[in-house]
């Protein structure tokens, strides 16, 4: 069996066992991370590694895990968060509008909170954020809401705040922030009933892992998403696929922020 034909076998093992379709994954990605589980089992062929996901559904597990880019945390690239506070358009006085985000490849959550919380300390705003993952494991830290106690002085570096509380060596998300963020498992290279229109979506080093048709799946997901004005908010090593741009106008091309205009 050739190499691409061992791959072709993987791929359907992981979708027979009801993974999500990494096709739409950079190649050289995908074979780093099955390197990884194939040295770890001492499997030596992509064919080799196939068979071993026939028979054994825990590795089936591992794989998927390893497949998950899980690089997060707590206002990762700080800069970048203090500028998109910035760049928020004014709530009116008095408000009480509804400030509405997506964090599409969120992990183990601390994207999706750092977002609920900058929305949050807007006066007079009150949030929903969604976290959206294709790893189940990383979406259950997620949506405990529990980290280690080191979040707490991360968070109040750029907050102010801890916005939690900590209990020997653990942080936890406090209620009110807890109560305005939802996790959902799902493929964002794949179809996606999107019934929400929100003001900010954060789409950080994820396209960095994906060949042209995925970048283009995922970022025509977050223009549908996005009301007209909303901002898009890429990793710092990204860029938005030549045929999407004109969606969108550069707000700050450094930081990788973006405003759709249409």
């Amino acid at each position: 069996m050739t190499a691409d034909a061992g791959m072709a076998a993987i791929l359907r093992q992981l979708r027979h066992r009801g993974g999500p379709a990494f096709d739409c994954y950079k190649g050289t990605c995908l074979a780093r991370r099955i390197g990884v589980r194939m040295r770890a089992r001492k499997i030596d062929s992509l064919a080799g590694y196939a068979g071993l996901l026939a028979r054994d559904e825990q590795e089936v597990g591992r794989l998927l895990r390893t497949l998950s880019v899980g690089v997060t945390g707590f206002f990762r690239n700080r800069d970048t968060w203090n500028r998109l506070r910035e760049v928020l358009p004014a709530a009116p006085p008095d408000s009480t509008e509804l400030q509405s985000g997506w964090s599409m490849g969120c992990s183990s959550g601390e994207e999706a909170w750092s977002l609920a919380m900058v929305l949050l300390s807007r006066s007079g705003c009150t949030a929903r954020v969604v976290g959206s993952d294709l790893d189940e494991r990383a979406l259950a830290t997620a949506r405990a809401g529990r980290y280690p106690a080191s979040a707490a002085e991360t968070i109040a570096e750029v907050m102010g705040s801890s916005w939690g509380s900590v209990t020997g060596n653990r942080f936890e998300v406090k209620p009110e922030v807890h109560d305005r963020v939802e996790f959902r498992c799902e493929d964002l290279t794949g179809t996606l009933v999107l019934p929400d229109r929100h003001d900010i979506v954060c789409c950080r080093n994820l396209l960095i892992f994906l060949g042209p048709e995925g970048q283009r799946r995922v970022i025509a997901h977050a223009i549908r998403a996005l009301r007209p004005g909303g901002l898009l908010v890429l990793g710092r090593t990204e860029s938005l696929p030549a045929s999407q741009t004109g969606d969108f106008e550069p707000v700050d091309s450094f930081h990788r922020i973006y405003r759709r205009t249409r």
